[in-house]
């Protein structure tokens, strides 16, 4: 007769459901569906999105390169204003007055 314990060490020993193992590179994730990202994002959370600091955040928003709406006390970076301030939108205008194209790599000569 095998023991409660016995049973639990096998059901741990136990290959992963195939669910939980992870995709082989290149395969592509699922698109995130737009009605389930979040709309709006704190500083501190927008710095962690972004790999920015908070306070160049702060400086931009301050410079007024980077727009925010205030809820009480706090600021909220909506992903419209984050998406323009990278320069993700097509046609939106980054700061400096530069405006962003669609297929921009950087190495293009003016």
């Amino acid at each position: 007769m095998m023991s409660a314990r016995a049973s639990r060490a096998g059901e741990l020993n136990r290959a992963p459901h195939a669910a939980s193992a992870p995709a082989p590179p290149g395969a592509s994730r699922p698109e995130p569906d737009p009605s389930t990202e979040r709309l709006a994002y704190s500083v501190i959370e927008a710095a962690r999105l972004t790999g920015l600091s908070r306070q160049l955040l702060y400086d931009q928003m301050r410079q007024g390169n980077l727009d925010y709406i205030k809820v009480g006390r706090r600021r909220l970076i909506t992903r419209h204003h984050l998406e323009q301030f990278l320069g993700m939108t097509p046609g939106a205008e980054r700061p400096g007055g530069i405006k962003a194209s669609a297929h921009s790599t950087g190495s293009d000569a003016p």
